[in-house]
């Protein structure tokens, strides 16, 4: 490795030694590149990096549908949110667990069990089951149907 990953030819990275290419995608990105990280991704990643740095990274209309993609994702995220907070206040989840008879009530965003209050149901379901759990999945609540009317074509 006599060059830097800025000098080399989009093409000549297809024929380098996977050794080299990881030298190279290492140089280019500045971080190790992942052990299980496929042949052709360390690739395609590097001749981007290559492109990026000769002042040819995303086209216009790439970044525009990066940029789209990006904020559908922060919308999607936030009103995924928010799916704890539109449960109504006095609304009961009940489990049989363990022998046992679990009743959390929501109150204003919050949920109540065993006289505590909690911010989430997985801390509740962890504290019954003993080991981690999705609390939506442990009380056997399913996820709305997502709604499609803002989604990017």
């Amino acid at each position: 490795m006599e060059q830097s990953f800025e000098q080399l030819n989009e093409l000549e990275v297809e024929a380098l030694e996977l050794a080299d290419l990881r030298e190279y995608w290492a140089q280019a990105w500045k971080i190790r590149p992942h052990p299980h990280i496929s042949r052709k991704m360390l690739i395609r990643s590097l001749q981007f990096k290559i492109r990026e740095a000769r002042g040819m990274g995303l086209s216009y209309d790439q970044q525009t549908k990066l940029d789209q993609l990006v904020r559908a994702y922060k919308r999607s995220r936030a009103e995924g949110s928010k799916r704890q907070f539109s449960i109504k206040s006095g609304t009961r989840f009940i489990r049989e667990y363990g022998g046992a008879r679990h009743v959390v009530t929501v109150q204003g965003g919050l949920f109540e069990y065993n006289d505590k209050t909690y911010k989430s149901l997985s801390a509740i379901a962890s504290e019954i089951a003993g080991t981690r759990w999705n609390g939506w999945t442990f009380f056997g609540v399913k996820k709305p149907a997502p709604d499609r009317s803002g989604d990017i074509a």
